[in-house]
């Protein structure tokens, strides 16, 4: 068995074609799978989903400046912050930090562990936007994450891992890891966490910047491959399916 683990903050960037508005319509569809599922939400969103939590579903209320690595946001020690982005609007700062935060999350889902569950899965608030199927069927394809359940970090890849890809791992966008899925076993996710946050501050303080969620995956997958279990997917059904 597994726990659904999520979580969303409103106004972390200005990305038009996927606002506040959009990310609860994609939400709630999310919100509607009768599986076991943790989501971290601000008051904006708290305010507009809560009325779903029921048995299947917990919604916790959080503030983004309990979280450890957020005290540096607003810190002049990003001055090297300069991503190579055509989206400037959308990867802001605060987005980064959003991202990278979501082992973060899954530490807090483990702790609580409403469900009782020794496995939990990472599913981004919105990812439906990726699925090319009716909305029944997205629910379906997300209860059928119930029984998948995996020692190891099991995480999704576009890229070959075994290439080396000419870019810029702390400007350039990197899609070794797909990013929206990830999940595994508890004790190993645990140690994922800590292992990311280690990073990030290590980039944070040494590099003077941060960048995606996925690029700094990599960086941990290079020195602990032996964490990772792996599957091939892309942007669509697969991220799930596959998993």
């Amino acid at each position: 068995m597994t726990t659904l683990v999520s979580g969303f903050l409103t106004n972390v960037n200005q990305k038009i074609d996927c606002n506040t508005d959009k990310f609860y319509q994609l939400g709630i569809l999310f919100l509607q799978a009768k599986i076991p599922k943790i989501v971290f939400v601000d008051q904006i969103m708290y305010d507009r989903i809560h009325i779903y939590e029921n048995d299947y579903t917990k919604i916790i209320l959080i503030d983004k400046t309990d979280y450890e690595m957020y005290q540096y946001m607003n810190n002049d020690v990003l001055t090297n912050f300069s991503l190579n982005t055509d989206n400037l609007a959308k990867d802001t700062i605060e987005f980064m930090f959003t991202m990278c935060n979501k082992t973060e999350w899954i530490r807090q889902a483990t702790q609580l562990n409403y469900f009782n569950t020794e496995n939990f899965t990472w599913i981004d608030f919105g990812i439906r936007h990726v699925f090319k199927c009716d909305d029944d069927t997205y629910i379906n394809i997300l209860e059928s994450l119930y029984d998948k359940t995996y020692n190891n970090i099991r995480i999704g890849t576009i890229w070959d891992l075994q290439v080396i890809y000419c870019i810029d791992i702390y400007r350039d966008i990197s899609w070794y890891f797909a990013g929206g899925v990830f999940g595994g076993n508890k004790e190993k996710l645990l140690q994922f966490a800590d292992l990311m946050k280690e990073k990030c501050l290590q980039i944070i303080f040494e590099k003077k910047t941060i960048m995606w969620e996925v690029n700094v995956w990599y960086l941990i997958y290079l020195e602990n491959k032996e964490l990772f279990d792996t599957y091939h997917c892309g942007h669509d059904n697969l991220i799930i399916t596959n998993y």
